[in-house]
């Protein structure tokens, strides 16, 4: 005990060093840091100082330029025009070419539509007189559709009559061939019966049968040979039955006499006083074992609560001695202290960033000192300019929203048809419809492309390694008659294919269902070590999955739970004695519990 309190104490002591000696050279490292940053920072002041003063030149070579490009738009129009007011100028005179270009097109548009009715009616008025119909000359394009209309659907009627009349007629005369036909073979048939009735004991009596009562007479004997069948079986099972009676009477008085029993007693009272006394004898047997397991259970956990209490004991004597303090509440209160200490350090430390950050300084000495340096009346006047500032345009704004609105007042007060403004209005509002859909379609199609990209990824990087453990523990489990699995695709998934010995490929579903549990096993035992290889892992728990399996199947299959085990704790349930004995010689580790149902 000595020996270990002296190592702790030399471990804590090095971590302690260790620790400071990080913690310096992590600052060392931030202060050079930040002294290339603030190299690179004036630099890069410098830098942008010189672009602006190039900036602001060339910004007064294209205001001049602009200007001159408004004198010669239009001489009514201010030289000191902005280029977003100008943008906004050019847009509304293209808007108003393209407006008046689409009335011009839709007047030409209803001017030839008018000709081309025109034209129409005439040559319908013409078509209607060369077949006989009257129609006034001056009739209108929707009364001559009328008319003709009605007249090609009684023309079409018509047709379609004659042409049922013709089809109906060839039914008919189908129909009384088939007729004929079938008179003729009738005929036949009848004389075919009556000689082969003839010949046999259905005419004896010199009389030919019917067909339905030859049909019940057939159906009568094939019900006769299982009835026949039948009782022959019930009289061998009685026989067996009485014989079975006689051996059981001599059986239970045999047994009787053994255990001194009254053998004049009815058999059936014999059997069941037998049973009520081998039930009691195993319930009296399971509640002795079920008692002495719990009391080994209770010594192991009384020995078990022996050792933590002497444990927490000696860590309260060290924590009492370590903070000086009589009781664990105390210890309590100063572990609270200590966190709220460590808080406020954090705090702390969290602002003195946030004002290290503000001010880009490399220590908060350094900051202190910008602070007292700055001059108070230039802050004041810096204050006061950017208010001066703000009112300006603030007083800017309201300006240019007067503009705006009498801008609106002076339109609406322009009279006049809104036709244009309505078309433009249809079509802006149509153009909005496009491209909010547009932009939804895109957004739907871009997010199922994104999911099921990444989906395939994850199986793509997940599925390589889980493939190859289940691959290797399927053909462990099935003793090298499978060599591996693959996948296929199918629609939008993809099936699980079993790679045979001689390459043969079976999908999932049409193995055997002992094959079945054993890729079963398999992708559990791929996706456990997949899952423990990144996380803590967890029991592993089968319920008597092996109990299809064959002892060289179940021999494989333990190896693999034994090779688990080393990671992670596997629990295999089962009612077969055989399956414990197969763990025990695999893997002599294994522990066996047996658990009873009382």
């Amino acid at each position: 005990v000595e020996s270990a309190e002296v190592f702790e104490a030399s471990l804590r002591h090095d971590d302690i060093v260790t620790n400071s000696r990080i913690g310096n050279a992590a600052e060392v490292a931030n202060l050079n840091q930040l002294s290339k940053r603030l190299a690179s920072v004036n630099a890069n002041i410098s830098a942008a100082r010189d672009g602006r003063d190039t900036v602001s030149m060339e910004l007064e070579g294209i205001l001049g330029e602009i200007a001159a490009a408004i004198r010669e738009m239009s001489p009514a129009l201010p030289e000191n025009w902005s280029l977003p007011k100008l943008e906004v100028w050019l847009e509304r005179r293209n808007k108003a070419l393209e407006s008046l270009a689409a009335v011009k097109k839709v007047d030409y548009d209803i001017r030839e539509a008018e000709q081309d009715g025109e034209k129409i009616r005439r040559k319908l008025i013409d078509a209607a007189n060369v077949t006989g119909i009257d129609i006034e000359a001056e009739a209108s394009a929707d009364t001559l559709i009328s008319v003709l209309q009605t007249v090609l659907d009684r023309e079409t009627e018509l047709r379609a009559l004659r042409s049922e009349v013709a089809e109906r007629k060839r039914n008919v005369k189908a129909r009384e061939r088939r007729v004929t036909r079938a008179r003729d073979m009738e005929q036949i048939w009848n004389e075919n019966w009556a000689g082969s009735c003839a010949n046999c004991w259905l005419g004896e009596e010199g009389s030919i049968p019917t067909v339905p009562a030859i049909r019940e007479v057939l159906k009568a004997l094939d019900e006769l040979g299982p009835l026949i069948e039948k009782r022959a079986s019930l009289v061998d099972r009685i026989q067996q039955m009485k014989s079975n009676q006689r051996r059981f009477l001599t059986e239970v008085e045999a047994l009787a006499r053994v255990l001194e029993m009254d053998v004049k007693a009815p058999p059936l009272d014999l059997a069941a006083q037998f049973t009520k006394a081998v039930e009691k004898a195993r319930a009296a047997e399971a509640a002795r074992e079920v008692a002495l397991k719990r009391l080994k259970d209770a010594e192991m956990r009384k020995q078990s609560i022996a050792e933590i209490k002497e444990i927490h004991d000696r860590r309260k004597t060290e924590m009492i001695g370590h903070f000086n303090v009589d009781s664990l509440g105390e210890v309590d209160t100063k572990l609270r202290d200590l966190e709220r200490r460590h808080e406020l350090q954090d705090q702390a430390a969290t602002a003195e960033q946030d004002i290290l950050d503000a001010l880009g300084v490399a220590s908060i000495d350094m900051a202190e000192e910008v602070l007292d340096n700055l001059d108070r009346n230039v802050v004041e006047i810096k204050i006061a300019q950017l208010e001066g500032r703000f009112e300006d345009q603030d007083k800017r704004s309201h300006e240019l929203f007067s503009e705006r609105s009498k801008a609106s007042d002076r339109l609406e007060a322009v009279g006049g048809d809104d036709a244009v403004a309505r078309i433009d209005e249809r079509r802006r509002t149509t153009l909005l419809e496009i491209e909010e859909g547009a932009e939804r379609y895109l957004r739907l199609r871009l997010g199922v492309a994104a999911a099921e990209q990444a989906l395939r990824i994850y199986r793509d990087q997940h599925r390589s390694s889980m493939m190859t453990r289940a691959s290797k523990a399927f053909k462990t489990i099935s003793r090298d008659a499978y060599k591996g699995l693959t996948t296929q695709p199918d629609k939008d998934s993809e099936v699980l294919i079993a790679v045979g010995a001689n390459d043969s490929s079976k999908i999932a579903s049409e193995l055997s269902r002992g094959t079945r549990f054993q890729l079963y096993l398999a992708l559990r035992v791929a996706g456990y070590q997949e899952f423990a290889q990144s996380r803590k892992p967890v029991p592993f728990i089968a319920d008597d999955i092996m109990e299809t399996f064959d002892d060289f199947r179940a021999e494989e299959a333990f190896k693999l739970l034994a090779e688990m085990a080393g990671v992670g704790q596997v629990i295999y349930l089962t009612h077969h004695q055989h399956l414990c004995d197969i763990a025990q010689t695999v893997c002599p580790e294994v522990r066996v519990h047996e658990l009873v149902v009382n």
